[in-house]
């Protein structure tokens, strides 16, 4: 008789979809924790490379690994992100890609912090970059723990991605989880969300995952600047943000202009798609809203048609527009011109 395992304290979530090497890695990295009581929950969304054979193959080595077939129409990792989560049986829940890895220590460090901090909903914790293997880059993610992070968000800088927090299920569950509606930028949407409702929670400085940086032309973080559908919806998702924004702490010139830097973000993609039309029409989003002065809209109207015209490299009018954008205060902290 098999002895029953303890109580699961806090449960992985890993959406994947034909990904079968660099999910062996990404469950390794699971298994390898010093801490026992998790569950790893695996949400397929459809592979047909062998990832549900493997998986189910490690849940009947080990019962701590389960298996989850994402069925219906809706698709994508943050559905399956949902499904997990409903499947969880443990108070706190961790988002784990399934091309990245978490550190031996890092669930027993988490749990820890939570189980020691019943009044956080959330905490989070420090990445390194990496490609083939942890430390090939040489570098970390982000090391500012200070400073506006609602800001930072709106700002698409974000000072944590998905894998950073050790979330409390019940916060999870009072957010509503992620928005499936939106094409892309739920994670943002459910950061954006957790911190103008007031979710409490810290920043550690510690580095207890390690995120794998590749180019792939499915993901959606390259879908959502070439696709005209991710770049059509991009509008009603900022105007959630806004409306996040307005109904908690409220707005300030600093998050209108953060906001108005999505906008002129979404219109420069439709630059690079050849779309003039429909980079003028997204930027004049921020008139309609009211987020943006007449001058301002004008000027970046200007700068977007020069954009469009200046098809030589766009280097000129990328110096203008980089100037511009740090005059205007549409960007956290300074960015290098390519020579």
């Amino acid at each position: 008789m098999t002895p029953e395992l303890p109580a699961a304290r806090v449960s992985v979530v890993t959406p994947t979809r034909n990904r079968l090497k660099l999910l062996i890695e990404t469950m390794d990295s699971v298994a390898r924790q010093d801490f026992g009581q998790w569950e790893h929950i695996v949400v397929d969304d459809g592979s047909d490379d062998g990832s549900q054979a493997f998986v189910e193959e490690r849940a009947g080595r080990d019962p701590r690994v389960r298996l989850i077939r994402r069925t219906g129409e809706r698709r994508g990792a943050n559905v399956c992100r949902n499904l997990g989560v409903a499947a969880s049986r443990a108070p706190f829940v961790v988002f784990l890609d399934s091309d990245d890895l978490l550190t031996p220590e890092c669930l027993r460090s988490r749990v820890q912090v939570m189980e020691n901090n019943r009044d956080l909903d959330f905490v989070t914790f420090q990445p390194s970059v990496f490609v083939e293997r942890p430390g090939d880059l040489g570098r970390d993610f982000d090391d500012q723990l200070l400073g506006d992070d609602l800001l930072r968000f709106l700002l698409f800088d974000c000072p944590w991605i998905i894998t950073g927090p050790i979330w409390r299920k019940s916060a999870l569950e009072r957010l509503g989880g992620f928005d499936e509606a939106l094409p892309s930028w739920q994670d943002v949407d459910l950061h954006i969300r957790a911190l103008t409702s007031g979710c409490r929670y810290v920043r550690f400085p510690e580095i207890d995952h390690h995120v794998r940086w590749q180019h792939e032309p499915t993901k959606v973080s390259v879908e959502q600047r070439r696709s005209p559908h991710h770049l059509r919806a991009a509008r009603d998702t900022l105007i959630k943000f806004e409306e996040s924004v307005r109904a908690g702490p409220g707005m300030s010139w600093s998050r209108q202009r953060a906001l108005c830097s999505l906008y002129f973000f979404v219109a420069e993609q439709w630059i690079g798609l050849g779309d003039l039309r429909s980079a003028l029409g997204a930027w004049r989003t921020i008139r309609e809203r009211s987020l943006g002065a007449r001058l301002l809209h004008a000027a970046g109207a200007a700068l977007l048609a020069l954009q469009a015209a200046d098809i030589r490299g766009r280097r000129l009018s990328t110096r203008i527009t980089h100037k511009w954008k740090g005059w205007v205060r549409m960007r956290y902290n300074p960015e290098l011109v390519p020579r």
